[in-house]
């Protein structure tokens, strides 16, 4: 395969922009035929798995068929947790098996492979840089051309954060806040397809979440009043508090995973 028609490789990591960290992943990745090798982002807040599959899940449907996208938010690096190839979309999804490939879990599609060590790849022993030594060879692998059927065994129990997706609980929609943006708008994991027919009639919507209720969808971010908390729907078709102007995480004393509910 020439580097002219091989897969572009894109990077999400907790690692940060200070360390040499980055670097050496490409490093080991442009060893590959790769043809470009493109950052999302390594400003994940440190461990944040939860985040880190959002982003995943975001990113997935904006890239072309064959794309490959490594992910290192690994808070068990060292220890016997899977390395994983999922394939969802026409894409390769390579990360350690601790719930970052969440949403694609739930789709029929969605195919994972346990890789371990074989002809194609022999692991260094690598108690604090699996990034380095074992994940980003991986994606050169694929890079060059080796499918997840060489690289690995198809298995049918990756871990998945059950806790990412809504439930209905006593007449309630039980959710959660997912993400928070550079902004401090807070993401929740309701969307158009949970939420429906409730979307209705948007003046009368109403969410709670810890000892606050918010009523009204708004519009933009200028539609809800300068400091003022409100929700709307992002343009990713998920329901977001936010305050114009400010950071509804700060202003409301948001954490990840907050429930937030609807009756």
């Amino acid at each position: 395969m020439s580097r002219q028609n091989a897969p572009m490789i894109t990077l999400t990591s907790d690692f940060g922009l200070k360390d040499y960290f980055v670097g050496v992943l490409k490093g080991v990745l442009f060893q590959s035929k790769a043809s470009r090798v493109l950052d999302i982002t390594h400003l994940v807040e440190k461990h944040d798995v939860a985040s880190g599959a959002f982003i995943l899940r975001e990113i997935s449907n904006y890239f072309a068929p064959g794309t490959i996208h490594l992910a290192i938010i690994d808070p068990g690096v060292g220890t016997m947790r899977r390395k994983l190839i999922a394939k969802y979309a026409n894409q390769f999804f390579v990360a350690p098996d601790n719930g970052l490939i969440s949403y694609f879990l739930k789709s029929e599609t969605c195919e994972v492979f346990e890789v371990k060590e074989g002809p194609l790849l022999q692991f260094k022993k690598s108690p604090t840089f699996a990034g380095r030594d074992h994940f980003a060879p991986i994606a050169a692998s694929l890079a060059n051309g080796h499918s997840p059927e060489e690289l690995g065994e198809k298995i049918s129990d990756a871990l998945c954060i059950e806790a990412l997706f809504p439930s209905k609980e006593e007449g309630r929609m039980m959710g959660k806040i997912v993400y928070f943006d550079h902004f401090g708008n807070a993401i929740t994991n309701l969307n158009h397809e949970v939420l429906g027919d409730k979307l209705l009639d948007p003046d009368s919507f109403c969410l709670d979440f810890t000892d606050k209720k918010l009523q009204g969808i708004k519009k933009n971010y200028r539609a809800g009043g300068e400091g003022e908390p409100s929700i709307l729907m992002n343009s990713s078709g998920f329901l977001e508090i936010f305050v114009c102007c400010a950071s509804a995480r700060k202003i409301l004393n948001l954490n990840l995973m907050d429930d937030v509910l609807i009756h």
